[in-house]
């Protein structure tokens, strides 16, 4: 059992649920891997804001609690609400996201208070897990604290994994996103992105990035829009085929469990060969279901062993 530190915002989620009607839930992509992280079977502490009082802040807390994860990152906020976001689906499964978070309490997650508590958990922690999502959401303060806090723990010899995870409207520009990521990125062991993310940021495909990053040290999952994943490693890299595809009634959550499922399988000690198949399967399980957190019941079963 590994244990996990994990970043990021906890949102209201509102599916579809046809003729009109959607079904609340609470995610986000690191709370996403968080609760899949957990689920197989590693200690897992959530780091967030949320609001105090509400029902939609008090809804998520107990949500965290229900699937296991460590609450005592969760800060409280007087006053606030959790960000809220709709998911809208086209004819073949694809998600689009629209967000009401402008004064989300994640925003203002980095008291001093938060930094310390934060540290004495990295530093009892085999692996922190963030993503280019949390980077933008904690604003320039918020982000200044963590890149030195991330530096620190890297030192002591803390595993880092950061998904890119880019997304444009969260972010001032493409070169503040970019800045931001690379002040993160040396203190990282593993790094998820695409090409989706690598393109506008940088013009390059993943597959050069990925490259460069393993020679400073990552280990670095590289996909493509076929899902074919190549992973570059100090050692070299290793490519993969896509998997096999499936019927995707919602892509919501897919990329977030596929982290899951390969760090937890890396931090297990098994091969990336095994960690990459693995992270397909919960994929493709999540993507055969509505919403970003999918019944326990439909995990795969290796997962449940």
């Amino acid at each position: 059992m590994a244990k996990i530190t994990v970043l990021g915002e906890c949102m209201v989620e509102l599916s579809p649920e046809g003729e009109g009607l959607h079904r609340m839930g609470f995610a986000g992509d690191t709370f996403n891997t968080a609760v899949y992280l957990a689920r197989l079977g590693d200690a897992v502490a959530y780091c967030t804001a949320l609001g105090k009082g509400d029902p939609f802040s008090d809804g998520a807390l107990a949500a965290m609690r229900r699937e296991g994860l460590d609450t005592a990152l969760v800060r409280e906020a007087e006053n606030r609400l959790p960000g809220l976001y709709a998911i809208v689906l086209d004819e073949n499964g694809e998600r689009k996201f629209h967000y009401w978070r402008e004064r989300a309490p994640i925003r203002d997650l980095f008291s001093q208070h938060t930094a310390d508590q934060l540290i004495a958990a990295a530093k009892a922690s085999d692996l922190v897990y963030l993503s280019g999502v949390t980077l933008a959401v904690i604003g320039d303060i918020g982000r200044a604290r963590l890149k030195d806090i991330l530096a620190y723990v890297h030192s002591l010899g803390v595993a880092v994994a950061l998904d890119f995870n880019y997304r444009p409207a969260l972010w001032a520009s493409p070169e503040a996103a970019r800045e931001a990521l690379d002040g993160v990125v040396p203190s990282c062991r593993y790094v998820s992105l695409s090409s989706e993310d690598s393109r506008p940021l940088y013009g390059r495909e993943a597959e050069d990035l990925a490259a460069e990053w393993a020679k400073a040290g990552a280990e670095v999952v590289a996909r493509d829009e076929s899902h074919a994943v190549n992973v570059h490693t100090p050692e070299g890299r290793v490519a993969t085929p896509a998997p096999s595809r499936v019927k995707a009634l919602d892509t919501t959550g897919a990329g977030d469990s596929f982290n899951a499922a390969y760090l937890a399988s890396r931090l297990a000690g098994l091969p990336i060969e095994t960690a990459v198949s693995r992270g397909h399967q919960l994929a493709a399980a999540v993507v055969g279901c509505k919403g970003a957190i999918i019944p326990t019941a439909s995990m795969p079963v290796w997962s449940r062993g």
